[in-house]
């Protein structure tokens, strides 16, 4: 795997209790030297705010901070439009935008929110098919496409977005994995979500699709969404969440990206307040990570 600089951000919360609290929170890890803001995106929920409009307020309340969703449920937002979306968060943040993308998750709630396929399959196929569609909508001549799950005449998503995007695909599964490493720029798995055990094999499963598309396994940056609490009253967990003090957290970041091959972290706080779990995060673990 290449060497390439780490990135570490944070995921905030998309509740409306919490509306001030997020742009407080985005502002606080960008001071304490975050390079990365998320926002998760299910639309679905009537418990969260639209990602896409709360990422436009962030990219303009901060200065230095990528942002991103994390992660874009494709099966709610056509090709066309992401990339329409995408280019836009491009040019009003000064190029400091990343493309999370996804089919939704957990997938049997997007039908009932209007999701275009009523079953996975469907949907991770239709992400195979979309993200060279994207790429090809940030060019600067208009697309035609007559693909088999999106048909576009003379569309074009201008403007042609500068630096491009990085698009960084959340996935677990076997297939999901084939379309990272086909098309990805970037791994976003959640450790909830996966057993740490299997972490090499689902690495091995993205470089073998990379190499089978005549691509550099090297150039798919690792990025961890790690969810979990910094606490030295909680029990220590280091599974599907990480809890405990700041050095558990420390050793376990270590070893992530030394033995598990992830390049870069995302803090997804679970409990407490997320302003004082970001500082303890970028006061108390970050330094002690290392680049």
């Amino acid at each position: 795997m290449s060497e390439r600089r780490s990135l570490y951000g944070v995921a905030l919360p998309a509740s409306p209790r919490h509306f001030g609290r997020l742009v407080e929170s985005a502002r606080l890890a960008e001071d304490l030297g975050a390079d990365l803001v998320t926002v998760s995106d299910h639309p679905y929920l009537p418990s969260e705010l639209e990602t896409f409009t709360l990422l436009a307020l962030l990219a303009g309340r901060t200065e230095h901070v990528l942002v991103a969703p994390n992660v874009a449920p494709l099966t709610l937002r056509p090709p066309a439009m992401l990339a329409k979306s995408a280019s836009t968060l491009q040019l009003v943040s000064g190029g400091r935008f990343v493309l999370g993308l996804g089919v939704g998750g957990p997938y049997e709630l997007t039908p009932g929110f209007g999701g275009a396929w009523p079953g996975i399959g469907q949907a991770i196929s239709a992400l195979d098919e979309a993200i060279p569609l994207i790429r090809r909508l940030w060019g600067p001549e208009p697309v035609d496409h007559d693909g088999t799950y999106f048909r576009l005449k003379q569309a074009n998503a201008g403007p042609v977005p500068e630096p491009d995007v990085p698009i960084w695909v959340g996935s677990f599964k076997p297939r999901m994995l084939a379309v990272t490493g086909r098309h990805a720029d970037g791994w976003l798995p959640t450790n909830a979500y996966l057993d740490l055990a299997e972490v090499p094999e689902l690495h091995r499963r993205i470089d073998e699709a990379a190499r089978a598309a005549g691509r550099d396994p090297g150039r798919i940056r690792r990025v961890f969404n790690v969810m979990g609490t910094i606490s030295d009253r909680v029990p220590e967990r280091n599974d599907r969440l990480l809890n405990g003090s700041a050095r558990h957290w420390v050793t376990a970041l270590r070893d992530y990206r030394d033995r598990l091959g992830f390049d870069s972290f995302v803090f997804w706080p679970v409990q407490g307040d997320v302003r004082e779990q970001i500082r303890l995060f970028f006061e108390q673990v970050h330094p002690h990570v290392g680049r």
